[in-house]
């Protein structure tokens, strides 16, 4: 698990860790039922605090992405192609609302891409 946080960013560190986990879970770099590291562990390793990395691994186990046993640590959950369609539908779901706001301000289809990159870069930085 490969995780790399800014502290220069204006996102939050536990919301680093989750979107990183998140999408190494739903690209299928961490497979169903694969070991995460512990909350503690992170923790040392990125120099933050436990209450941050909790707070991420609870946010994921939230989102269907990881389960905890007690006593034994965080896993992968079987499920994540589940979770992947389930985001895949609501990015479609939310990219129609766009395209119709979009034609209803007179938008084309090319001034919808430039937008949709326009965020996407803002997002990624």
């Amino acid at each position: 698990m490969n995780i790399n946080l800014s502290l220069q960013s204006e996102v939050p560190a536990y919301e680093q860790i989750k979107m990183q986990i998140k999408a190494q879970i739903l690209a299928g770099d961490l497979p169903p039922n694969a070991p995460l590291v512990s909350m503690r562990q992170l923790a040392r390793d990125l120099r933050v605090s436990v209450i941050t990395t909790t707070r991420a691994y609870g946010d994921l186990e939230a989102e269907g992405l990881i389960y905890t046993l007690q006593g034994r640590g965080s896993f992968v959950k079987g499920d994540a192609e589940a979770v992947r369609r389930q985001y895949l539908k609501a990015v479609d779901e939310s990219l129609q609302a766009a395209v119709e706001k979009g034609r209803a301000a007179g938008v084309d289809l090319s001034g919808l891409q430039r937008r949709l990159e326009e965020i996407y870069h803002e997002e990624c930085h």
